[in-house]
Protein backbone atom coordinates (compact mmCIF):
# COMPACT_ATOMS: atom_id res chain seq x y z
CA UNK A 1 0.00 0.00 0.00
CA UNK A 2 2.84 2.38 0.79
CA UNK A 3 4.49 1.83 -2.58
CA UNK A 4 1.17 2.38 -4.33
CA UNK A 5 0.62 5.60 -2.37
CA UNK A 6 4.12 6.80 -3.29
CA UNK A 7 3.68 6.01 -7.00
CA UNK A 8 0.24 7.65 -7.03
CA UNK A 9 1.60 10.73 -5.30
CA UNK A 10 4.46 10.89 -7.81
CA UNK A 11 1.91 10.85 -10.62
CA UNK A 12 -0.03 13.66 -8.97
CA UNK A 13 3.18 15.65 -8.63
CA UNK A 14 3.88 15.16 -12.35
CA UNK A 15 0.34 16.36 -13.15
CA UNK A 16 0.90 19.40 -10.95
CA UNK A 17 4.29 20.17 -12.46
CA UNK A 18 2.91 20.07 -16.00
CA UNK A 19 -0.17 22.11 -15.12
CA UNK A 20 -2.58 19.30 -15.96
CA UNK A 21 -4.12 19.71 -12.50
CA UNK A 22 -4.04 22.60 -10.06
CA UNK A 23 -2.78 22.55 -6.48
CA UNK A 24 -6.29 22.98 -5.05
CA UNK A 25 -7.55 19.94 -6.93
CA UNK A 26 -4.51 17.86 -5.96
CA UNK A 27 -4.92 18.74 -2.30
CA UNK A 28 -8.65 18.07 -2.45
CA UNK A 29 -8.31 14.72 -4.24
CA UNK A 30 -5.17 13.16 -2.78
CA UNK A 31 -2.90 15.42 -0.75
CA UNK A 32 -5.25 15.94 2.16
CA UNK A 33 -5.18 15.27 5.86
CA UNK A 34 -7.09 12.00 5.42
CA UNK A 35 -4.21 10.34 3.56
CA UNK A 36 -1.72 11.68 6.06
CA UNK A 37 -3.81 10.35 8.96
CA UNK A 38 -4.11 6.95 7.28
CA UNK A 39 -0.35 6.76 6.76
CA UNK A 40 0.18 7.65 10.41
CA UNK A 41 -2.22 4.86 11.43
CA UNK A 42 -0.26 2.40 9.31
CA UNK A 43 3.03 3.61 10.77
CA UNK A 44 4.17 4.23 7.21
CA UNK A 45 7.75 4.93 6.20
CA UNK A 46 8.87 8.29 7.63
CA UNK A 47 9.97 9.63 4.23
CA UNK A 48 6.55 8.82 2.77
CA UNK A 49 4.75 10.55 5.64
CA UNK A 50 7.07 13.54 5.32
CA UNK A 51 6.49 13.77 1.57
CA UNK A 52 2.71 13.65 1.95
CA UNK A 53 2.88 16.22 4.73
CA UNK A 54 4.84 18.54 2.41
CA UNK A 55 2.33 17.81 -0.37
CA UNK A 56 -0.59 18.88 1.82
CA UNK A 57 0.98 22.34 1.87
CA UNK A 58 1.25 22.75 -1.91
CA UNK A 59 -2.02 24.65 -2.19
CA UNK A 60 -0.78 27.14 0.41
CA UNK A 61 2.54 27.48 -1.40
CA UNK A 62 0.69 28.18 -4.64
CA UNK A 63 -1.43 30.85 -2.95
CA UNK A 64 1.25 32.53 -0.84
CA UNK A 65 4.48 32.16 -2.81
CA UNK A 66 3.60 30.90 -6.30
CA UNK A 67 7.14 31.32 -7.59
CA UNK A 68 8.23 28.55 -5.16
CA UNK A 69 5.60 26.01 -6.27
CA UNK A 70 7.82 24.22 -8.81
CA UNK A 71 10.57 23.90 -6.22
CA UNK A 72 8.11 22.62 -3.59
CA UNK A 73 6.79 20.00 -6.01
CA UNK A 74 10.35 18.90 -6.80
CA UNK A 75 11.06 18.57 -3.07
CA UNK A 76 7.97 16.38 -2.62
CA UNK A 77 8.99 14.24 -5.62
CA UNK A 78 12.50 13.77 -4.22
CA UNK A 79 11.14 12.66 -0.85
CA UNK A 80 8.67 10.29 -2.52
CA UNK A 81 11.46 8.74 -4.60
CA UNK A 82 13.52 8.30 -1.44
CA UNK A 83 10.61 6.53 0.24
CA UNK A 84 9.95 4.37 -2.82
CA UNK A 85 13.60 3.36 -2.98
CA UNK A 86 13.70 2.51 0.73
CA UNK A 87 10.49 0.47 0.72
CA UNK A 88 10.92 -3.20 -0.05
CA UNK A 89 9.49 -4.23 -3.41
CA UNK A 90 6.12 -5.86 -3.13
CA UNK A 91 5.63 -9.51 -3.92
CA UNK A 92 4.41 -9.91 -7.50
CA UNK A 93 2.26 -12.92 -6.62
CA UNK A 94 -1.46 -12.54 -6.12
CA UNK A 95 -4.28 -10.91 -8.01
CA UNK A 96 -3.60 -8.39 -10.72
CA UNK A 97 -5.74 -5.40 -11.41
CA UNK A 98 -6.15 -6.06 -15.10
CA UNK A 99 -7.20 -9.66 -15.45
CA UNK A 100 -9.62 -10.87 -18.07
CA UNK A 101 -12.78 -12.39 -16.69
CA UNK A 102 -13.08 -16.13 -17.38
Amino acid sequence: MQRLAAVTALGMCRALATGAIGPAAACHRLFGPALLARLDQLDAHPALRHAIHMATELEDVADLIPDKLASAIADVEAELLKALTDLAPSDLAGEKWLVRAP
